[in-house]
C-alpha cells in the first residue's frame, strides 16, 4: 500500500513537471468519437518528426513529449504546443498511444512499461537490440493485448508499395544502402542502424523464411561495425545480397530484383523504378525482345503514412503491417548477420590476416 501511494505521488509530481506551460489532460476519453491522445517518448532528431506528424494529424491529439533532457523536451513541446515531461512514466493513465523514439538499448524497458500500463506503442526500428529482448517485448504486447508496431519506415514508402505489385517469385535481390558518416545513432552498428531496413524490405517481398546467413563487415570510424555485406538464403531458393555502409562519400538506396521474365531496379532516392521485361526470345532477337519502362513514383511522406496506420490500428484494434513478429524477425536476422561477421573476423585473425578487435 505504501509503495502504491509513493508511486502515485511520484506520477502526479512528474505530470506537473513541465516548463512548457501546457498541462496534461486527465479526463476520460471516448476513442470512438475523439482524437486519440498520443505522446512521443524521446524528443531528439527523429522524435521531433514523430511529434510534428502527430500534431498535424486530425486523428491525434499530441498530449506531451517526454525526454530526460529537459531542454530538448521543452523545445519540442513549445514548437508543437504540448506538455514537456522528463519521465515517460508520467504519461501513464493520460494517453492512449505513444511513439518510442529513444536509443535502441532503451526500447524494451520503456515500451514494455507503457504496454503493461495499457498504452499502445509504435517503437522505432529496430524493435530492440537483441533477439531475446525483442521476443520478450512481443510477448508483453500479446499478454497486455496492446498494439505493437515497429517503425520500419520503408514499408510505408510509395516506392515499396509500387514494388510490391511488381515482384512475383523473386530469385535474387541486390540492395545497397550507403550514406556519409553522421555523428548520431552510434549506439547501434550499421547492421541494426541501416541494413535492418533492407532486411525487413526483402523479407517482406520474398515471402519466404531465411534459412542461411553469411556476412562480412568491419569498423572504420566508430567502435562498432560501420560497413557490412550479408548474403541471405531463403527456403524458396531466393538469395539476397545486402550491402550497408555509413562511411561513404555519397548517398545510395537502391534495390534490384531478378525474377522469371523480368528485372527491376528501384531507386529510393530518385523515386524511380526501372523495369525490364522479356516479350520474346532475347537469344534470337536480342534487345528487341526486352521491353523497358521507367516508372516515376509519386513522393509521399513515409512517416505520415506509418503514423496514419498506427493510429488506425489503435482505434480499430487491427494488426499493423509491421507488427511485433515482423520486428522480431528483422532483429533475429540482423543478429545472425552480426554473428557471422564475428566468425569471419575470428577466422581471418586465426589465418593471420586480421584482428578480432576490429569490431
Amino acid at each position: 500500500m505504501r509503495d502504491a501511494l509513493m508511486a502515485s505521488q511520484r506520477d502526479r509530481r512528474l505530470a506537473t513537471n513541465s516548463e512548457s506551460g501546457v498541462q496534461l489532460k486527465t479526463q476520460s476519453f471516448d476513442a470512438r468519437s475523439r482524437p486519440l491522445r498520443v505522446a512521443v517518448v524521446g524528443a531528439g532528431h527523429f522524435g521531433r518528426f514523430h511529434a510534428k506528424q502527430y500534431a498535424q494529424n486530425k486523428n491525434a491529439e499530441l498530449v506531451a513529449v517526454a525526454d530526460t533532457n529537459a531542454a530538448v523536451a521543452d523545445a519540442v513541446a513549445r514548437e508543437f504546443g504540448c506538455a514537456a515531461l522528463y519521465d515517460h512514466r508520467a504519461l501513464i493513465g493520460r494517453i492512449d498511444a505513444a511513439s518510442v523514439v529513444v536509443p535502441t538499448s532503451q526500447h524494451f524497458a520503456i515500451a514494455s512499461e507503457l504496454q503493461q500500463a495499457g498504452i499502445d506503442t509504435l517503437v522505432e526500428k529496430p524493435l530492440t537490440d537483441t533477439i531475446a529482448s525483442a521476443e520478450s517485448l512481443m510477448r508483453v504486447a500479446e499478454r497486455s493485448d496492446r498494439i505493437l508496431q515497429v517503425g520500419h519506415i520503408e514499408r510505408f514508402s510509395s516506392c515499396f508499395r509500387a514494388l510490391t505489385g511488381r515482384v512475383h517469385g523473386p530469385l535474387y535481390f541486390e540492395s545497397n544502402r550507403i550514406s556519409p558518416w553522421k555523428e548520431r545513432n552510434l549506439d547501434a552498428d550499421v547492421v541494426f542502424d541501416l541494413m535492418i531496413h533492407d532486411i525487413d524490405i526483402i523479407v517482406g517481398l520474398a515471402g519466404s523464411n531465411v534459412i542461411d546467413v553469411s556476412a562480412v563487415g568491419t569498423r572504420l570510424f566508430s567502435d562498432k561495425v560501420d560497413l557490412a555485406n550479408a548474403r541471405l538464403t531463403f527456403e524458396s531458393g531466393c538469395v539476397a545480397n545486402i550491402t550497408a555502409s555509413r562511411v561513404s562519400h555519397k548517398v545510395e538506396r537502391s534495390l534490384r530484383v531478378f525474377q522469371p521474365g523480368s528485372y527491376l531496379v528501384c531507386d529510393f532516392v530518385t523515386h524511380r523504378i526501372f523495369s525490364y521485361t522479356t516479350k520474346g526470345e532475347p537469344g534470337k532477337t536480342g534487345v528487341d525482345a526486352i521491353a523497358s519502362e521507367v516508372i516515376e513514383v509519386p513522393r509521399e511522406d513515409s512517416l505520415a503514412n506509418e503514423i496514419d496506420e498506427f493510429l488506425s490500428c489503435v482505434r480499430n484494434r487491427t494488426r499493423p503491417t509491421v507488427d511485433g513478429r515482423a520486428g522480431v524477425e528483422a532483429v533475429r536476422i540482423a543478429e545472425q548477420v552480426n554473428e557471422s561477421i564475428q566468425r569471419h573476423l575470428m577466422n581471418a585473425h586465426l589465418r593471420g590476416t586480421g584482428s578480432p578487435t576490429q569490431v
